[in-house]
């Protein structure tokens, strides 16, 4: 057993396992981003030890309780000083060149807990975890013939799973209930945060979208659909037209096609704490500006840290309607008080230099 901070390399094949020291604690980091990455990164120097020779590809690294293994590695050998930069990915990931190589032909309904028996049915030394209520039936097409990996991602997206979490071997699933926990704790600008970027991005709205049947005969003529409230906001965003083959049933094609509508900018935020805040994945914080009277609750779904020399912390949070519905109303509040600032300057007041005709 080794101490919770403590840095292990482990051999391949596992038969050495040492604790490794010669690293270059400011560029040791660990990225965490909600079903997109989990990762160390660090330059190790050498000190001639069995631990920095272990260093070389598919080895295991074993830090904060997790597993991860070697996939990029930097050996530079500069003015008579040899290091080696490191790029580690989650055990996790070594799913990507798992394969399950049977197929589920044709039309064929599953659940997600029969999904993923199917896909990891074969697949030594991994298994996984529902957390939420995922009973009814999804229909997939020629399920199979891909990696667990990608037929992990199929299932995400078919299935409306929240979020992924690897806990080593182990892959959890989550709906948003059993994976969101409400801190009740607020980061606040110049409190206990010193930098809150919020980051807009418009180019993603889309208000208008053309849906098609492309059944051989077809059940409906081409139809728009549209939401009267964003283009009023934002002018008319087309996106790519939605075409299905089997839905025969006008009202569901558009509801359907609405779920490709993103009906207001989005809205981020990157926050870096001063002090060492225990942020965990799936927290819900506010986020406090009170300069502009900006608040707001939003989704821990980043998380960037440099354990061994600073106590700051990155964090990236989630945008949705409500965060950006937020932002507006603080800005129009700010905007109402310059025009009463600015109309009470304008108003009459006080003595006027000029003449009086009798």
């Amino acid at each position: 057993m080794f101490a919770e901070n403590t840095v292990v390399i482990q051999s391949h094949d596992g038969q050495n396992k040492q604790i490794l020291s010669a690293i270059l604690w400011d560029t040791f980091q660990r990225v965490w981003s909600k079903n997109e990455q989990y990762q160390l990164a660090f330059t190790a120097y050498d000190d001639r030890s069995l631990a920095f020779n272990l260093l070389t590809s598919e080895n295991s690294i074993f830090y904060d309780g997790q597993e991860y293994i070697i996939k990029q590695i930097v050996d530079d050998f500069n003015g008579g000083k040899h290091t080696m930069q490191i790029t580690a990915t989650h055990v996790y990931y070594q799913l990507s060149s798992r394969v399950q190589s049977n197929i589920k032909a044709g039309d064929v309904a599953f659940n997600l807990n029969g999904a993923l028996s199917f896909l990891f049915d074969g697949v030594q030394g991994f298994s996984f975890r529902i957390h939420g209520n995922y009973n009814a039936n999804q229909t997939l097409t020629d399920f199979g013939n891909v990696t667990v990996s990608e037929g992990i991602s199929t299932l995400k997206d078919t299935f409306g799973v929240y979020a992924v979490i690897p806990d080593n071997h182990i892959v959890h699933l989550y709906d948003e209930g059993h994976y969101t926990t409400d801190t009740k704790n607020v980061f606040r600008y110049r409190n206990d945060t010193s930098d809150i970027q919020l980051q807009y991005d418009s180019q993603s709205i889309v208000n208008r979208i053309q849906a098609v049947s492309t059944a051989e005969t077809p059940a409906f003529s081409p139809f728009y659909v549209e939401d009267q409230d964003s283009i009023n906001a934002w002018g008319i965003r087309e996106g790519i037209r939605v075409e299905s083959d089997t839905i025969t049933d006008v009202n569901q094609m558009r509801s359907l096609v609405a779920q490709s509508f993103v009906l207001q900018p989005t809205i981020s935020f990157a926050v870096t704490t001063e002090e060492n805040r225990k942020v965990k994945p799936g927290e819900l914080w506010s986020v406090q500006i009170l300069d502009t009277g900006f608040i707001t609750k939003v989704e821990v779904v980043s998380i960037t840290e440099t354990p061994f020399v600073s106590t700051a912390v990155q964090i990236e949070l989630n945008n949705s309607r409500a965060n950006f519905l937020d932002s507006q109303r603080s800005q129009a509040k700010m905007i109402k008080n310059i025009q009463e600032k600015q109309n009470n300057n304008n108003s009459f007041g006080g003595w006027v230099v000029g003449t009086v005709e009798e």
